[in-house]
């Protein structure tokens, strides 16, 4: 014959197993212990989402192609806009490119710190002024004289220190540069890349 305490813990065992309120607290056990698991899966997907349209826009931006119809109509318009500065930017970058004494802008540099700063924003009252001071941020100016004809001219010398580069932004832009705006500016000049 059994033991008389494990009759009792089989009796018990049972009865807990046909009541239904032991269901529903074991129900909320697995609820509680999944519903952390549940939530990163949902964020991720939500990140992996917004991550997938920003390299949408990106790619479309400084790439071109159509834009797809399941792009959303206000996202779409930020890419046209992006595009239309895109064009400002290349003929300040022409310009620019003309009178330096060596090398050449790095144009995907200034189009993705460009992109950083104002993916987004209107940028409707900017015009090829605005656009052409936003690239002479990316250059210097040094006077030289030539003592063989005994004048004195003015030389477009590069920066490359980027430290230098949002120094001059800010000072034109008269607005801070986070270092969000850097990271981001850093990343995006990698993927297109």
């Amino acid at each position: 014959m059994a033991d008389p305490a494990t009759l009792l813990i089989a009796k018990v065992a049972i009865a807990a197993a046909t009541d239904k309120r032991t269901w529903k607290i074991i129900g909320v056990i697995i609820a509680a212990l999944l519903t952390p698991l549940i939530m990163v899966v949902v964020i991720i997907s939500l990140v992996s989402g917004a991550a997938n349209h920003n390299n949408a826009a990106i790619d479309l931006s400084f790439h071109g192609g159509a834009i797809p119809s399941q792009i959303p109509g206000e996202y779409a318009d930020h890419i046209r806009d992006m595009r239309d500065s895109f064009s400002e930017l290349d003929n300040a970058i022409e310009d620019i490119n003309i009178e330096l004494e060596s090398g050449s802008l790095d144009e995907v540099r200034v189009k993705a710190i460009f992109y950083s700063l104002f993916f987004g924003a209107d940028n409707a009252s900017m015009d090829s002024d605005d656009y052409s001071k936003f690239v002479e941020c990316f250059v210097s100016y040094e006077i030289q004289y030539d003592k063989g004809t005994d004048t004195s001219y003015t030389v477009t010398i590069l920066i490359t220190s980027l430290r230098k580069i949002y120094s001059n932004l800010e000072n034109t832009l008269k607005r801070t540069i986070t270092d969000e705006d850097k990271v981001n500016a850093s990343e995006i000049y990698s993927r297109v890349h």
